[in-house]
């Protein structure tokens, strides 16, 4: 921002170099002729924009005029009436051709910022549409290639457990291994392909809930269940009160939310490392804190973990599985956090509302 002191240096600056070009051609022109210097002078102060500025150039500009030029000389006394109104005439325009100088650089200095604002807000909406569509293809295209690669996984896991249960294929060890290999690659790509179809279903709008009142703790059984080949002998602690009310979900996709935190702490935690599953009310909504005592997250990736596709390259996954977390939270009207808890370890906590929320579409 500039200095407004250095405009009043400039207006005294221009006053002497008016007065010494009037000393020069004095001797040559009328005085009236003199005024126009001054005029010029004070349309340069008030071309840089400040009205004090201007003004101070005006009245310096009269009395400079009055001061060496105006018999008697070097005095500030007039001898003849007619300077009187000389010097009105000289302040009056020199503050109106100021005024105007200075309006006109305001609307033209308004129109540039109108016309930047603009380009500005025009570029802005540019780049959302295009984001936009960017990430529609995106999804159509996952979504599209996800379709086309289930059905040969399907075949690809079925045909590996069937020849499991074939004795003559199994007198061999490493076929074995072999086979039990293809079948655990296979059913993990499957639901890879399914946290993909997932992911774009629900953040497209396709999706939508099937909302009952079912007990959490079910829930979170049937999630157990699921993951108890990958829980092994983990310890799983569940803190749910008896008195927690019965909250709307999808519990399908509900479910799905608790085998991905949990799936996701089992793979950054050691294999002995206990996960603390608590449920409680808080104002009008279920909070579920799922908490497990390993490394925890780096400050910098709380709202990150979120995103698809993100992971810490050090470890297993696709980063797939808490945004689809995050997407069905959403989906239910709740909200979604992760943290570190006092001690060590990592937290993900999130809401559901105890009433019926709309959709979001």
């Amino acid at each position: 921002m500039r200095n407004p002191f250095s405009d009043y240096g400039y207006a005294l600056a221009a006053v002497a170099v008016c007065t010494a070009v009037a000393f020069v051609i004095f001797p040559y022109f009328e005085l009236t002729n003199l005024v126009m210097i001054y005029l010029l002078g004070t349309l340069a102060v008030a071309a840089r924009g400040r009205r004090g500025a201007a003004a101070l150039s005006s009245a310096l500009s009269v009395l400079c005029f009055d001061f060496f030029f105006v018999p008697p000389r070097f005095k500030l006394s007039v001898s003849d009436v007619q300077y009187v109104w000389t010097f009105a005439v000289m302040f009056t325009a020199a503050m109106v051709i100021s005024h105007l100088t200075i309006s006109l650089r305001e609307k033209a200095e308004a129109a540039q910022e109108g016309e930047q604002r603009s380009a500005w807000l025009m570029e802005k909406a540019k780049k959302a549409e295009v984001e936009a569509e960017t990430e529609r293809l995106r999804s159509a295209l996952l979504s599209s290639v996800s379709h086309d690669f289930r059905t040969p996984l399907t075949a690809i896991v079925g045909s590996a457990g069937a020849l499991l249960k074939k004795e003559e294929l199994l007198k061999n060890p490493a076929t074995r291994e072999l086979l039990e290999n293809i079948q655990s690659e296979g059913e993990r790509l499957s639901h890879l392909v399914q946290n993909l179809l997932e992911v774009t279903r629900l953040e497209s709008g396709q999706a939508r809930l099937k909302k009952e009142r079912y007990p959490l703790e079910e829930v979170i059984g049937s999630a157990l269940e699921r993951l108890e080949k990958s829980l092994g002998t983990r310890p799983v602690r569940v803190e749910i009160p008896e008195t927690l009310p019965l909250a709307p979900v999808d519990g399908i996709l509900l479910e799905q939310v608790f085998i991905n935190l949990l799936e996701n702490a089992i793979r950054h935690t050691p294999q002995a490392s206990p996960i603390d599953v608590v449920a409680a009310v808080e104002g009008p909504a279920i909070k579920v804190s799922i908490m497990d005592r390993g490394p925890g997250l780096k400050e910098g990736d709380f709202e990150r973990v979120f995103e698809k596709f993100y992971h810490d390259p050090s470890s297993p996954g696709a980063g797939l599985g808490l945004a689809i977390c995050r997407a069905i939270v959403h989906a239910h009207g709740g909200r979604i956090t992760s943290g570190n808890r006092a001690g060590g370890g990592a937290v993900f906590r999130f809401t559901l509302p105890l009433e019926q929320t709309h959709e979001p579409g």
